[in-house]
């Protein structure tokens, strides 16, 4: 979805704004603009798939290294379970 997010407050503002006030150049540009976001988006998402993907380039970014940390790499430890059999304040005892 984040490749579509971008073009929302655009094609906001083309849609209610420009087309009320200026529905000549509305009308002439608005298609040209909207192909030409869109394309822009593609073209930028495949230089980036390709730069990235080259396995001599290593990108060390937070996306990259997120896994690492906490229990998605290695097995969380369960806290053990009281005396008393449950987490929490004891039944009747509610604040």
């Amino acid at each position: 979805m984040s490749y579509m997010w971008p073009t929302v407050p655009v094609a906001c503002i083309s849609w209610l704004w420009a087309k009320k006030r200026h529905l000549a150049f509305w009308s002439k540009y608005n298609f040209v603009l909207a192909a030409a976001w869109q394309c822009g988006i593609a073209i930028a998402a495949v230089v980036i798939f390709f730069a990235v993907s080259i396995p001599a380039v290593e990108v060390n970014w937070w996306g990259n290294t997120v896994q690492y940390q906490g229990c998605e790499d290695v097995a969380c430890r369960r806290l053990p379970i009281p005396d008393a059999g449950f987490f929490g304040p004891a039944p009747g005892n509610l604040p």
